[in-house]
């Protein structure tokens, strides 16, 4: 399994390469898009750092559809903590002590794993003496890999089963998404919500899947009998089981990029699922308020023209010309900065996060897309639009 590890061990590297890193900026080469903010762009670096911004408020969230599905009464949901993004190349995430991930086997199973930290050791997370890890008797093993996901949050793992689009009576009860809960060390393990047929769980490409503290939160694609489809941000606390209906959400794929202290950042591009014969329009980004959800408007930029990220206080555009960094609590732009690309390199392929205040990113050198060693990887210093090149290819 030790291809399993590449990603996880790559982003571990990256997070402590970019510590205390330096590197070169220079003038771009190519024409860096326009992006438009909530407010006024700041004068200096140092102003937006000295500058108090007045709060902003917003509107309502979208309604929650009519969907036939149980949720638990929202008056008893609570955000807690600062909410972050959850990466979408791996299907697991770590704790303080180690990463929890889904090993898929050939025959379309599945098991949970667990990389202890302090020992760099894979093991299955099962503690039964003998165990083949390969049924039923086994509380890591999963019959079936219907997108299965798993988060450590506090003393918990929540286990996602995202289910599918396909009928339930050729499926059966894997066609249903699920809410397993279990103890860190993988006992306990017991379904505490299941979605009916029809449902299953968004695995778009860039940021599906966010959290805080206590609680996961994922969006469920659901069609209705008229055979409309309709998408419900939704929010499973991992002490108590309880799955929550946050909002609607619009038809246009909407993203889970990040956010604050008790807010969630969204970003969707209307008009990107019609005709392909109009261009969509520009992809806009909302702040949320997990505890009125309330939705607020933080900025916009022109579709396909940048990759994003966020951390607990800014929002960030990245592009082949330009960094951009905005300002989470009104939309101010603070930081614009110039960036080149590494030597022969003319677009970037893949934003990773934010790891110690840089940006981590990649792109394939000109002409070598999907090539061993083609992707390259740098770092890049949002305030000063520095880029620091990686020592890590697609090969390592």
């Amino acid at each position: 399994m030790k291809h399993r590890l590449i990603l996880p061990c790559l982003l571990l590297a990256v997070a402590l390469a970019t510590a205390g890193l330096s590197g070169c900026g220079a003038a771009s080469r190519t024409p860096a898009p326009e992006f438009s903010s909530g407010a006024a762009a700041a004068p200096s670096p140092d102003a937006a750092e000295t500058a108090s911004p007045a709060p902003v408020t917003g509107e309502a969230a979208w309604p929650v559809p009519e969907t036939g599905i149980d949720f638990a009464p929202i008056q008893d949901f609570a955000p807690a903590g600062v909410v972050r993004a959850i990466s979408d190349s791996q299907p697991g995430d770590g704790s303080d002590t180690g990463y929890y991930a889904i090993d898929r086997l050939q025959d379309g199973s599945a098991r949970i794993t667990f990389v202890d930290y302090a020992t760099k050791q894979q093991i299955v997370l099962c503690s039964q003496p003998n165990c083949t890890h390969t049924s039923d008797a086994c509380p890591a093993w999963y019959s079936y890999d219907n997108a299965l996901r798993v988060y450590p949050l506090g003393d918990q793992l929540v286990v996602l089963q995202g289910g599918s689009f396909l009928p339930q009576d050729w499926l059966g009860d894997r066609a249903v998404p699920r809410v397993d809960i279990l103890n860190a060390d993988g006992s306990g393990r017991h379904t505490a919500f299941t979605f009916p047929s029809g449902c299953w769980v968004s695995t778009m490409p860039h940021y599906h899947m966010a959290r805080d503290d206590e609680n996961l939160y994922f969006v469920i694609q659901q069609t209705t009998e008229a055979g409309d489809r309709q998408a419900i941000l939704c929010a499973a606390h991992a002490a108590s089981g309880q799955v929550f209906a946050l909002c609607g959400l619009p038809e246009d794929e909407t993203h889970l990029i990040g956010g604050t202290d008790g807010t969630l950042v969204l970003e969707y591009t209307p008009g990107i699922n019609e005709s392909m014969d109009a261009a969509p329009a520009d992809t806009q980004v909302v702040r949320l308020d997990l505890a009125t959800r309330q939705r607020i408007p933080l900025t916009s930029y022109p579709f396909g023209s940048a990759l994003t990220a966020c951390d607990s206080e800014m929002f960030y555009l990245l592009s082949a010309g330009k960094v951009c960094s905005i300002n989470l609590v009104d939309g101010s732009t603070a930081v614009e900065m110039p960036l080149t690309l590494p030597e022969g390199c003319s677009s970037i392929q893949r934003m990773y996060g934010v790891f110690d205040g840089r940006l981590v990113a990649a792109t394939w050198t000109d002409g070598a897309m999907n090539t061993p060693g083609g992707l390259r990887f740098f770092a890049i210093d949002p305030t000063t639009g520095a880029r620091t090149d990686l020592p890590y290819t697609t090969g390592e």
